[in-house]
């Protein structure tokens, strides 16, 4: 090789980095009532986390299997939960979210779980979509709907789920449903949590009246594990 052929590949090498330096998206936005310490006993499986990297290549992305009924009965749900909640809807599955405050709008597809027990993640083309995860109720039934997003495409582009961490008391989240219904849900609370330190109890738990629960990843990027480190989580009820 000659030098002046060399030389070239050197620049082209320096040119590549400094893209994908200049191109690195910052932090996703972090909830104003974030808080690293779960005040319910942290369970160590992450949750559905929406993460940044394809399933096949960020474990961290996985969770074991969601929580059942005998695993939340009886125990308390997420903190600042009312009874004022609107009457429950008959099930029908999710087809669209919209979140205005954050521009957000989105068809739903419905994931389970893969062959090793963890929550599906939205991929290939539906990979910038948000999901339902169907082991939960359908939004507007009793109970905590369960929606997941990605943050990030590979820790650099901003997927479908980046500004969650954005969103504040009050804010609305509209369900559409199957059944030509719309199941509309105001914020009353958002967090961020180590995924090594989730809750589960406290997103997962029974609810009185039905409830949303929206879920991504958050916080500091770690290029080595091509993931973000932590969960937002955003709390919801649904409201006449």
């Amino acid at each position: 090789m000659t030098f002046a052929a060399f030389g070239l590949l050197l620049a082209v090498g320096v040119g590549l980095l400094w893209w994908a330096t200049s191109n690195q998206v910052g932090e996703p936005p972090t909830p104003a009532s974030a808080r690293h310490t779960a005040q319910t006993t942290p369970d160590s499986s992450p949750p559905p986390s929406g993460s940044e990297a394809a399933p096949s290549t960020d474990t961290s992305a996985r969770t074991t299997s969601p929580p059942g009924a005998a695993d939340t009965a009886g125990e308390s749900a997420s903190p600042g939960a009312s009874p004022d909640t609107a009457e429950a809807l008959p099930a029908s599955e999710p087809v669209r979210v919209s979140i205005p405050s954050i521009d957000v709008e989105s068809p739903l597809h419905a994931l389970g779980l893969a062959d090793d027990g963890t929550l599906e993640v939205p991929s290939g083309e539906r990979y910038d979509e948000a999901a339902w995860y169907s082991g939960s109720p359908t939004p507007g039934e009793a109970g905590p709907a369960v929606i997941e997003g990605h943050v990030t495409s590979q820790g650099s582009v901003p997927s479908v789920f980046f500004e969650l961490g954005a969103l504040e008391t009050g804010d609305l989240v509209e369900v559409e449903r199957e059944d030509g219904t719309t199941a509309t849900f105001e914020v009353y609370g958002a967090q961020s949590f180590p995924k090594d330190e989730f809750p589960k109890a406290t997103v997962y738990g029974n609810t009185e009246g039905p409830e949303l629960r929206l879920i991504t990843c958050g916080g500091t990027y770690d290029p080595a594990r091509r993931a973000h480190l932590d969960n937002i989580v955003v709390f919801a009820r649904m409201v006449p």
